[in-house]
């Protein structure tokens, strides 16, 4: 298993940025001149400045510690630590009350992975009267590296308290509950950060481990059936092409009177119902998913599949053999609701890959072009690998599941959930 904290917080501005405001400070009754720095800088995640005010001692004495302090700070930027730990110590010695000095110091040590000095310098920097969101973060760090987990949770918590907007400590506390086995606790951790950061999100939850354990199943039995729909046939969409771009090329297959058609209800001449899921929902170990991507295939104007089965955090390929530009987006549905999970274009006969990620509570995942909204598949989320897609005639075989009794889900993009319970015996053969 992969386990990957954050890039702690670093020094992100320079002497040589212009000044925006000055200030007087006292810290400890010790009077310091300091100015607040105006600058641009970037994070690998997300912007945020450990260092809010910066030193000018006024005192002689004090001149060539503010020289050591800029000449680390120049240091930090070009990220060679090293040598900004040397200039930060030589600074700390000049000014040893200076609580801002401690602070870096402690992330320089940090950087080049001394987290016992940075700790103890992050200390000293908190004895002397400084404090702040960042410190914590970054002291909380330290604590995870010399693996202090009870104390890092502490810290990152602290950091929270003070910033609740800190999405790189929502992401490291679920690293480090998912570390202890706290499983529940870190995906509360990826619901927080769904919305905040999708991309700290997914990262996170694709350390966590599935609650599906992969076994060798030697005496698995099959589940066979068939879905039929009782009733009148619900009526095909209609999509009129004027509204959409491109009308030439996707009207190429169409009802001859300008409009695309959509069939959600395929149903045979025997009542067999086609693109329905049927899965076996609790599961816990068996087979593994199949190690192949899935796709989403465009060809003129339509997809490959209506419907398919994906597990959560899975990768989809997206794939436009059309001459002309699709815009693709995601949403995941949740109760009645859906919410537009990503939005990007996807160039004439190219190729990109999209994740299934949605979260607790969600049951589907729909994928379409909302340029030609008629162009759509709708994927259930599944627990594990045992479900199937009723085809043409509505028949439908789930193999190798392991002996027991298991809830059967039937689901359809439009039709409400019919769940039961089936008993698979060993090499048995079971029937719906």
């Amino acid at each position: 298993m992969s386990v990957e904290f954050l890039t702690p917080y670093t020094y992100l501005t320079g002497v040589d940025t212009p000044f925006r405001d000055c200030y007087i400070l006292k810290l400890n009754n010790h009077i310091t001149r300091v100015k607040t720095i105006k600058s641009k800088y970037s994070l690998s995640f997300l912007v945020f400045c450990l260092i809010l005010f910066f030193g000018c001692p006024v005192v002689a004495s004090d001149k060539e510690a503010k020289a050591h302090y800029q000449n680390a700070v120049k240091l930090s930027q070009k990220k060679q630590w090293d040598n900004a730990v040397a200039e930060f110590l030589k600074a700390a010695e000049l000014a040893p009350q200076d609580s801002l000095i401690q602070a870096n110091l402690g992330v320089a040590f940090s950087q080049t992975g001394m987290h016992k000095e940075a700790l103890l310098s992050f200390e000293k920097a908190l004895r002397l009267g400084y404090d702040s969101p960042g410190l914590r973060y970054n002291r909380g760090v330290s604590f995870a590296r010399v693996k202090l987990m009870d104390e890092a949770i502490q810290e990152l918590e602290a950091a929270l308290n003070m910033d609740h907007r800190m999405v790189k400590a929502d992401y490291d506390l679920g690293v480090i509950y998912n570390l202890q086995g706290q499983r529940e606790k870190a995906l509360e951790k990826v619901e927080i950060l769904f919305k905040r950061n999708n991309k700290l999100a997914k990262k996170l939850f694709d350390q966590i481990k599935s609650s599906y354990t992969v076994v060798s199943v030697d005496d698995g039995g099959t589940l066979k059936g068939r879905v039929t729909l009782s009733g009148q046939v619900p009526r095909v969409r209609s999509f009129h092409l004027i509204h959409s771009p491109n009308i030439e090329f996707c009207s190429r297959i169409s009802d001859g009177r300008g409009h695309r058609l959509l069939f959600d209800f395929t149903v045979s001449q025997n009542r067999g119902l086609k693109d329905t899921i049927i899965h076996l929902a609790n599961v816990e170990k068996g087979k593994p998913f199949s190690p192949k991507m899935q796709t989403f295939h465009i060809d003129r104007c339509r997809a490959n599949r209506y419907v398919i089965g994906a597990r959560n955090g899975e990768n989809i390929l997206v794939e436009n053999t059309d001459p002309i530009q699709h815009e693709i987006a995601t949403y995941e549905v949740r109760n009645i609701y859906s919410d537009q999970t990503s939005n990007r274009p996807l160039p004439e006969k190219s190729s990109q890959v999209r994740s299934v990620f949605v979260r607790e509570g969600a049951n589907e995942f729909i994928i379409k072009c909302n340029l030609h909204p008629f162009l759509q598949t709708h994927a259930y989320l599944v627990q594990n690998p045992y479900y199937a897609v009723s085809d043409s005639e509505g028949n439908f075989s789930i193999e190798n599941v392991p002996p027991g009794t298991y809830e059967v889900i039937a689901w359809h993009p439009f039709i409400p959930e019919q769940r039961g319970t089936i008993t698979i015996t060993e090499k048995g053969e079971a029937n719906l």
